[in-house]
C-alpha cells in the first residue's frame, strides 16, 4: 500500500474524495419534505373550496 492509497483510504466520512465527485453531493434532498408538503397543504384546501364552496354551495341537483 502507498502513500496515497492509505491518504485516499482515510478521508474523513463528511469529506469528498476528488476522485469521486458524486460524494460532494448531499445524501437526500434537501427541502423536497417541504415542497411535498406545501403542495399537499394547497391541494386540499382548493379541493375544500371547490367541494364547500361550489359543489354544496349549488345544493342538489333536482330532477
Amino acid at each position: 500500500m502507498t502513500d496515497q492509497d492509505a491518504s485516499s483510504s482515510s478521508t474523513e466520512p463528511g469529506r469528498a474524495s476528488p476522485e469521486d465527485p458524486l460524494d460532494a453531493l448531499p445524501k437526500h434532498p434537501t427541502g423536497t419534505l417541504a415542497i411535498v408538503l406545501a403542495y399537499g397543504a394547497l391541494f386540499a384546501l382548493f379541493w375544500a373550496w371547490i367541494y364547500f364552496g361550489v359543489f354544496l354551495g349549488r345544493g342538489a341537483p333536482t330532477s
